[in-house]
């Protein structure tokens, strides 16, 4: 089970395959988080995972597109990323600073209890924006102190029954 017993939920509300997992190398980085599968669709709910506020909104064309950091009272940070759209209370205050902006790219830094959510709360809808080339929803945790990236399935339990296959062998 989880580091942290049953603190955390899963962010969506299907069963976890993962495309891609924490510290894959990537070209020039390693993998921040974990890419979840969406069963090749966008608009599945994406839930808060635990209560917390919403400390970051980051709206741009490539990157992690519509992204959004939910700040959790036990120091983590979690990142839900290429998200189709965001719902509620966030939606809302989004749209009003693009408008005020009169941009659509912002970066808005929120401030704690600005916006609060709930742990079950749907916060967004799962996506393919950004530089995502198919739905999936990128998902984090961070120490909120330092903004370092860690393991995720310390936290989240994900089943992994598929057995691995040998590919071949490479001699010395």
């Amino acid at each position: 089970m989880s580091q942290v017993d049953n603190e955390f939920r899963s962010p969506i509300g299907i069963p976890i395959y993962l495309s891609g997992t924490y510290a894959e190398l990537r070209g020039n980085h390693f993998h921040a988080g974990l890419d979840i599968k969406t069963n090749g669709k966008s608009g599945y709910r994406i839930y808060s995972v635990a209560d917390g506020y919403v400390a970051r909104i980051k709206v741009q064309e490539g990157g992690y597109g519509k992204a959004l950091y939910i700040a959790h009272p036990n120091g983590y940070t979690t990142v839900y990323a290429h998200l189709q759209e965001f719902k509620g209370k966030i939606a809302d205050y989004v749209k009003k600073q693009q408008y005020s902006q009169n941009q659509f790219g912002v970066d808005l830094y929120l401030n704690p209890g600005q916006i609060t959510v709930s742990k079950d709360e749907v916060v967004a809808l799962s996506g393919n924006s950004g530089s995502s080339t198919a739905p999936h929803l990128h998902f984090e945790f961070r120490k909120t102190a330092s903004q370092r990236t860690v393991q995720p399935l310390q936290f989240i339990d994900v089943k992994d029954d598929i057995k691995p296959t040998i590919q071949g062998l490479l001699a010395n």
